[in-house]
């Protein structure tokens, strides 16, 4: 079993691009955060997506609704299918964890994406997370339901995947100034997924 992309996970994803895109499922079943998110923010925002993959569905979704994106990825095929299918949009090959794009954000979103990071590298995650997002902004992230540290096939790559506990992250999300929204364990509507959305707080508007 091959496990040395633990600390650069999209390198595993570069030899099951397509693979991943057609095993992706498109219906939407995220649906219930994505109008959440888009009814918490300015109509025709801007989107970071880290870890955007194919831009299917997720950053597909926010494009239709007029939102502009920037999407982050490490893998360079799926940014290539990125820019073919969204030549609008902003695509950037970068592990999400060595960005500064020096701008700010109405949404970040890192849907299955920042559950591949290490521990460590997720608790860090949280300073670039806020210093990208605009006070009163969206950030909306999946996770596991306990600290773990997992490994899974997919069409013959493993891929890592890492969580803290729960009450880690709602520790390190009120230290960075964010407001907990939406903190949902195996969503059974949305594939299992254990899903964050948390809102940064304005502190300059706080009395």
């Amino acid at each position: 079993m091959n496990r040395r992309n633990k600390t650069k996970v999209y390198e595993a994803y570069e030899q099951i691009v397509d693979w991943f895109d057609d095993a992706r499922t498109k219906n939407l079943m995220e649906s219930e955060y994505l109008n959440l998110i888009l009814n918490s923010v300015p109509a025709g925002g801007s989107i970071l997506d880290l870890g955007c993959g194919t831009g299917e569905p997720i950053a597909k979704f926010f494009i239709d609704k007029g939102f502009k994106v920037t999407g982050i990825d490490g893998s360079k095929k799926m940014i290539e299918l990125c820019k073919k299918r969204f030549p609008s949009e902003t695509w950037i090959v970068s592990d999400m964890r060595e960005i500064n794009l020096k701008k700010q954000f109405d949404v970040i979103l890192a849907w299955h994406s920042f559950f591949h990071l290490d521990g460590e590298s997720q608790r860090n995650m949280f300073k670039l997370f806020a210093s990208h997002l605009k006070p009163n902004g969206v950030l909306a992230f999946t996770s596991g339901y306990d600290e773990e540290e997992v490994w899974s096939d997919n069409n013959g790559q493993e891929l890592y995947h890492a969580s803290l506990s729960t009450s880690e992250y709602e520790k390190i999300l009120h230290a960075n100034s964010f407001e907990i929204l939406i903190h949902k364990i195996r969503d059974p509507q949305c594939g299992e997924a254990t899903v964050w959305v948390a809102r940064k707080i304005d502190r300059k508007n706080l009395k």
